[in-house]
């Protein structure tokens, strides 16, 4: 029969004891406070436009526009091809659009001479209010499109 070794040796036997002598009144170290991370998932980008059906945005010719009553709507004169692509692709928050109540809106009428090239943007007001800031151009009143302010 063969002969049996002994059982190894512990790793651990010749380790020297700790010479730091053990204290009670040792502070306890106790964590810092976690700051809250805000959620990256929820932020959302700023709004740089408003898309055409959420301001109920439509073209209207200016040639024979009479102002309706009420002011439930406001009104961008632009030139025929940019009104249509405001009216498609919605209304740049960046840009300063202006803005003229509907009886404004018929005195510029009155000044352009090339109407028939014009067009105008009709949105309701309720739907843009939290982007207008009232201004004045010509010393008529008016209201500028731009991002909200806080």
């Amino acid at each position: 029969m063969g002969r049996r070794s002994p059982p190894p040796a512990s790793l651990f036997e010749k380790l020297p004891k700790s010479c730091r002598p053990q204290s009670s009144s040792k502070p306890l170290r106790v964590p810092a406070p976690a700051t809250e991370q805000p959620d990256l998932l929820d932020w959302s980008p700023p709004l740089t436009h408003l898309a055409a059906a959420d301001v109920e945005a439509s073209f209207l010719d200016p040639t024979g526009f009479r102002p309706p009553a009420g002011e439930a709507f406001v009104y961008h004169l632009t030139d025929a091809g940019t009104a249509r692509s405001f009216v498609r692709d919605g209304l740049p928050l960046t840009d300063g659009l202006m803005f003229r109540t509907a009886v404004n809106l018929a005195e510029d009428l009155a000044d352009v001479s090339a109407a028939g090239e014009m067009g105008v943007v009709r949105v309701r007001r309720r739907l843009i209010q939290p982007w207008l800031t009232e201004d004045r151009q010509d010393g008529r009143p008016c209201y500028v499109l731009g991002p909200q302010t806080s």
